[in-house]
């Protein structure tokens, strides 16, 4: 890039030296020389720009391909998180569910003493009286 912007500032220089000369032949020489120093610093400069653009745009895409990338990584945190609360929950249901059932047979238990004292009650009311 310094040595375009050097060929420009010569470039200029001899466009300035030939507007300055008063012999035709020669300041027709330096125009010319001017001209094409001119050419290349032109050239230099589209061929500076063009870099500049093309190290934008790699710049660009590796940009996008470490968003691309973390957002595929936050999407496989996201799914294996969705499968440890998936888990979390199925076995909570299960250990609700064993409770229940615990507490269903400890009742029933205590129903069904609670049968056979009544049973024997009036098995025992039932004999007192004969």
């Amino acid at each position: 890039m310094n040595q375009k912007l050097l060929m420009l500032a010569v470039a200029c220089t001899l466009a300035l030296s030939a507007c300055n000369r008063t012999d035709d032949a020669a300041a027709r020489q330096d125009a010319a020389e001017a001209e094409a120093a001119a050419e290349r610093a032109g050239d230099s400069a589209r061929d500076a720009l063009r870099e500049t653009g093309q190290a934008i745009s790699a710049g660009a895409d590796a940009a996008a391909a470490r968003t691309a990338e973390a957002t595929e990584e936050a999407r496989e945190a996201a799914r294996r998180a969705a499968e440890r609360s998936e888990a979390a929950a199925r076995e909570a249901a299960a250990e609700t569910s064993a409770a229940a059932a615990k507490a269903a047979r400890n009742t029933a238990d205590a129903l069904d003493r609670a049968a056979e004292r009544a049973d024997d009650t009036a098995q025992d009311a039932r004999t007192d009286d004969h």
